[in-house]
């Protein structure tokens, strides 16, 4: 699309944001495609009157106005785990939609189930994936996203320049970032400054909660920018919370809303688990094998090990994978480790290593695409542990959690998660900590189902393996 510049410019000439544009157009290529595919699948089966199907297509062209009623073409995406229930709630009412006309026109057994259900459980899938594919492939093109002017150069301004510069699937591009001087006709010739030379852009301002400011920089900022974004600025322990803003008459209040009180959303997460555990086992059970019988004819000893970790509440969890290293491992360990101060640094410092001596030919494959973890399915049919959460850690470990291993120990410990997705081993240990901090604090059904849903590529990838 980038090679039609004035493709573009038109759209901008009809008040037409291309990047909503885009989206638009792949929710309709995903809700159509799949719809006619399907159809045409259980055609090939037996007869279908296609004109019985004609009303169907202009139903499913309201996906986007249905869409756009769930925030899903907003300048500012939606955080991934909500726009994938907004997906979901899109494809199920329109869906519901469709089956209601048939009830009303009392025609239902005209046709057929599988064309309207299978549509529907397909486009569960292909929606997101279609939607992830658009901003992978457009999302960096220069005319993506809403120019955004930040408008503070304190630490956390530019952090977010360089977390939205490294995210411009969130469609905002940072182009401008400076601070606001403090008497008002400074102010006012800057704002006019930079509302000229971008007239279409957002202005973000970072607001200090209960710092008394003697200039409204939000009524200034108002006046010269048709959108503003207020960010909060509040001590670094509120930045791992979703803060949602509820009107209070004359005040806005920040709802926190913690969903692992929620004995019904744990209990449905437990229930998650066993029906994913039942649906793969007859594809994983036959791998399991064989995989067992390639880790002993690789190197003598046991095909599973145990680690004994520590689980939720913090009880001792053992946790089962397929054997990577050396039947002497420890032996093996301690006489590298005393041989090279650098190797002996690496593992004071992360309690891995990159290249780690212990580690057998089938080890590094099982490594590299998460296979040893497979076992581990079993933990979670026992319930010490869930398909997502926190990575499972041993005690030497805790220090480096601090304040953190108290939130670590309210959760199962899981196969995947955040960190597991975001770079693995690529990442810092502080990082790692991080993102389960974050994954605790946030939590919600939709949010396991997208890192599961990320989980996939990244095993086929390999990312941040080693």
């Amino acid at each position: 699309m980038s090679q039609y510049p004035s493709l573009i410019s038109l759209l901008r000439r009809f008040g037409l944001p291309p990047q909503k544009v885009v989206l638009t157009l792949a929710d309709l290529l995903a809700l159509l495609g799949t719809a006619v595919a399907v159809f045409l699948l259980r055609a090939a089966f037996g007869d279908l009157d296609p004109i019985l199907y004609r009303w169907v297509m202009p139903l499913l062209l309201l996906g986007p106005v249905l869409g756009a009623s769930l925030g899903l073409y907003q300048n500012i995406s939606l955080p991934p785990q909500r726009e994938l229930k907004a997906l979901f709630l899109l494809t199920s009412l329109l869906y519901g939609l469709i089956l209601a006309v048939l009830f009303l026109a009392k025609t239902g057994d005209m046709y057929s189930r599988l064309v309207i259900l299978g549509s529907w459980a397909a486009t569960v899938f292909t929606l997101p994936i279609l939607r992830g594919l658009c901003r992978r492939r457009f999302s960096r093109k220069r005319w993506w996203g809403t120019p955004l002017i930040i408008l503070d150069r304190s630490d956390m301004g530019r952090e977010l320049w360089h977390y939205l510069r490294r995210h411009p699937e969130r469609g905002l591009t940072p182009v401008e970032i400076f601070d606001l001087p403090e008497d008002g006709p400074r102010v006012r010739e800057l704002l006019a400054t930079a509302a000229r030379r971008w007239p279409k852009a957002m202005a973000l301002i970072l607001q200090g909660i209960g710092q008394g400011q003697a200039l409204d920089y939000v009524t200034e900022v108002s006046r010269y920018f048709s959108t503003v974004l207020l960010v909060p600025s509040f001590n670094d322990g509120f930045k791992v919370h979703w803060l949602t803003p509820r009107d209070l008459g004359n005040v806005v209040g920040l709802l926190l809303r913690q969903n692992l009180h929620d004995k019904r959303r744990l209990g449905m997460k437990r229930c998650i688990d066993l029906f994913l555990c039942l649906l793969i086992l007859p594809v994983l059970l036959p791998l399991g094998l064989i995989l067992g019988l390639l880790i002993r004819l690789d190197t003598p000893g046991p095909v599973l090990y145990r680690q004994r970790r520590i689980g939720q509440g913090g009880r001792t969890l053992h946790i089962y994978k397929f054997r990577t290293m050396a039947a002497n491992a420890d032996a093996v360990l301690e006489d590298w480790l005393a041989r090279d101060p650098a190797l002996r640094e690496e593992w004071k410092r992360d309690h891995k290593l990159k290249h780690d001596p212990r580690v057998t030919r089938m080890g590094t494959f099982l490594r590299k695409t998460s296979l040893d973890e497979l076992p581990q399915l079993i933990n979670v049919v026992m319930g010490g542990m869930s398909l997502v959460g926190p990575r499972p850690i041993v005690a030497e470990e805790i220090e480096k959690y601090g304040e953190v291993y108290g939130e670590y120990c309210r959760v199962k410990p899981g196969i995947t998660g955040l960190w597991q997705i975001s770079g693995r081993n690529d990442t810092s240990y502080e990082e790692r900590v991080a993102y389960d901090h974050y994954y605790i604090n946030n939590w919600s059904v939709w949010m396991d189902l997208w890192i599961l849903g990320r989980t996939v590529p990244v095993v086929l990838s390999g990312y941040g393996a080693y």
